[in-house]
């Protein structure tokens, strides 16, 4: 059965969309069979998998509403994983689905008959806490938290590690951490040195904290905006390798 995991945090700019593709994409470089989700009315992800949001014809908000995913909205990307591409239509799909009988597991039902389809199923979580982070948290199997290596990104955490508690203990035991990854590293400042021995204090033993930190490069930007991974734009910089070897962890600790 294919894993699902969830790149999470409420806080915005924190690298999920980029660690969503990039991680996507090393996995599928290892040959691994990948699908990626956009669960961001924003359709950064989709967007940075070179496809326009608005020109959808379908997107994730219309196999949420109808509670199927149809062959014509996951579309192949350039770089091997496939994508369940999203756009603004997803902003109203909470107020639609509030009266709906078991709304949190919308998108485990539509999910659990493709999963298997996959070696993995990556999640780009909206960066709030609201009804669809609830829902990919149910369905998933396990969760990554990027952290930008700021002060801010650091104290906003808390309320994103109650919701998944509250998640673990009502509606997914099976949920699991399976580690934090801090990204947008500054080896210039003393100030993202200082944060990310803070994230270690913060989180370890009890929870690991990946060695392949991100670190920021405006490499990541310009890939961006030529829709391209960063392991293949700009191959050879730290940010393309701590992705890669995130992927290869992954797979030699059995997580895939």
């Amino acid at each position: 059965m294919g894993q699902i995991f969830i790149i999470a945090n409420q806080k915005g700019g924190v690298g999920k969309t980029t660690t969503s593709l990039n991680l996507g994409a090393a996995l599928s470089e290892l040959g691994k069979e990948v699908l990626l989700i956009d669960l961001d009315p924003q359709g950064g992800l989709t967007l940075h998998c070179d496809y326009e949001p608005d020109e959808l014809e379908t997107s994730i908000y219309d196999a949420l509403k109808d509670e199927e995913v149809t062959d014509e909205t996951i579309l192949e990307t350039e770089f091997g994983a496939d994508l369940l591409p999203a756009n603004v239509d997803l902003a109203v799909i909470e107020m639609e689905l509030i009266n709906s009988v078991a709304r949190e597991r919308r998108l485990t039902a539509i999910l659990n008959p493709i999963r298997d389809n996959y070696d993995i199923v990556i999640i780009d979580g909206q960066p709030s806490l609201g009804l669809l982070t609830l829902n990919s948290m149910t369905a998933a199997d396990q969760i990554i938290i990027p952290i930008a290596c700021e002060y801010l990104a650091l104290r906003g955490v808390d309320g994103l590690m109650k919701m998944i508690k509250k998640v673990q203990g009502q509606l997914n035991s099976k949920l699991s951490i399976n580690g934090v990854l801090p990204t947008m590293f500054d080896r210039r400042t003393n100030h993202t040195e200082a944060i990310l021995k803070q994230i270690k204090t913060r989180f370890e033993p009890e929870i690991k904290v990946y060695d392949h930190t991100v670190y920021r490069s405006i490499r990541f930007a310009e890939a961006a905006e030529e829709r391209e991974p960063i392991i293949y734009y700009a191959k050879n910089i730290p940010g393309a390798d701590a992705y890669r070897n995130l992927g290869r962890e992954l797979i030699r600790n059995g997580n895939i």
